[in-house]
C-alpha cells in the first residue's frame, strides 16, 4: 500500500481541484456505481477495486464492451459534452497505465489507438489496470479544432510552469476538460501516462530518469522513432505530462508520442506476437505491452 501522507496528499490535491470542476450528469440511464461519491479519495489500490467512492460529480457504471469492464463520465467540455474514461484489467492491481488519445481536435490518430486498445484482450485477473481517455478535448475532436471552445489549446492549462498567453487560458486549470483530466490523474495515480499526440513522429524523452527510460522501451515497441527530447511547438508551458510527473505522489511519469500522419499505413511494429500492423495499431499494442511491464 502507499504511505499514508501520499494517500492524504491525493485525497487533499483531489478535493481542491474537484472545488473548481462542473457538475456531470449521468453518462447513461443505467444505474450508477453502488457510492459513486466521496468527499475524500481512500488509497489507490482500494478505491480501484472496490468500484465506488469516485470524486463527487463523476457518473460510473459497469460496462461489458470489449475488455471494458468501468466507465465513467469524469467531466464535460465547455459546450457539455462528456469527458469519458474507460477502464479494463484488474481494477485492484498495483500497476496502472494511462492512455490520453487527444487533447488537440486535429490531431486523430491518438483516438483511434484507444479504439484498439479498448478491444484488447485484458482479463480482469490480469497484472495491471489500463485506464483510457478517448478525447479530453471532444468540442475540438468534434469539428477537427486544435483549441477548444474557448479558443484554449488545453495541453497550455495546467499548472506545470503556466504562462498566460493568448492561447492558454487565464489562470492554470481554467477550463473544464483540464480540471477534469487533473482530477482523473490525481485520483487515479498511475505509474504511467501515455500523452498521444501528432504529427512529428518520435517519443519524447525529456527529463531523462525513468520518464526516458519508459519512453524509450515504448519507442522500441511502437516503432515510433526517435526517442529523444521532443522541443515544443514554441516556449514549454503548461503541459499535462510535465505537471503529473512534478505532481505524482506514487513516482509516475508520463510522456508524448508523436504519431505520424501516416497513421494508416501498415508497417513492422516491435511487439511480441503483433509483427506487422498501422501505427494506430503498433502504438495500442505497445501501450498494453507497457502496462505488463511497469514496476509493481
Amino acid at each position: 500500500m502507499r504511505p499514508l501522507l501520499a494517500r492524504t496528499l491525493v485525497a487533499a490535491t483531489a478535493v481542491a481541484l474537484l472545488s473548481g470542476s462542473v457538475a456531470v450528469t449521468a453518462y447513461a440511464a443505467t444505474s450508477p456505481v453502488a457510492g459513486a461519491t466521496a468527499s475524500v479519495a481512500p488509497s489507490r489500490v482500494s478505491h480501484l477495486a472496490a468500484n465506488r467512492d469516485y470524486p463527487s460529480g463523476w457518473a460510473c457504471r459497469g460496462a461489458r464492451a470489449g475488455s471494458v469492464n468501468l466507465v465513467c463520465v469524469i467531466g464535460r467540455s465547455v459546450d457539455g459534452r462528456p469527458i469519458v474514461a474507460e477502464r479494463q484489467g484488474n481494477p485492484g492491481a498495483r500497476r496502472v497505465l494511462v492512455v490520453s488519445g487527444q487533447k488537440h481536435g486535429e490531431e486523430w490518430p491518438g483516438p483511434r489507438s484507444v479504439d484498439v486498445i479498448r478491444h484488447l484482450p485484458t482479463p480482469r485477473t490480469a497484472s495491471y489496470v489500463i485506464w483510457t481517455v478517448r478525447t479530453m478535448n471532444p468540442d475540438g475532436g468534434a469539428i477537427g479544432r486544435r483549441r477548444n471552445s474557448h479558443g484554449v489549446d488545453l495541453n497550455g492549462n495546467f499548472p506545470a510552469k503556466f504562462k498566460r498567453m493568448a492561447d492558454t487560458g487565464p489562470r492554470p486549470l481554467s477550463e473544464p476538460e483540464s480540471r477534469a483530466m487533473a482530477t482523473f490523474l490525481t485520483w487515479v495515480q498511475p505509474d504511467l501516462v501515455i500523452s498521444l499526440h501528432g504529427f512529428s513522429t518520435a517519443v519524447d524523452t525529456t527529463g531523462g530518469g525513468r520518464r526516458a527510460e519508459l519512453a524509450r522501451q515504448f519507442s522500441a515497441l511502437s516503432r515510433i522513432t526517435p526517442a529523444h527530447n521532443v522541443p515544443c511547438n514554441g516556449p514549454c508551458h503548461g503541459n499535462m505530462t510535465d505537471w503529473y510527473t512534478a505532481t505524482s505522489t506514487v513516482g509516475g511519469v508520463a510522456f508524448t508520442v508523436e504519431m505520424p500522419r501516416s497513421s494508416l499505413v501498415v508497417r513492422t511494429c516491435g511487439v511480441p506476437g503483433h509483427r506487422r500492423g498501422t501505427p494506430i495499431q503498433c502504438v495500442a499494442w505497445a501501450a498494453s505491452s507497457m502496462a505488463a511491464r511497469l514496476p509493481r
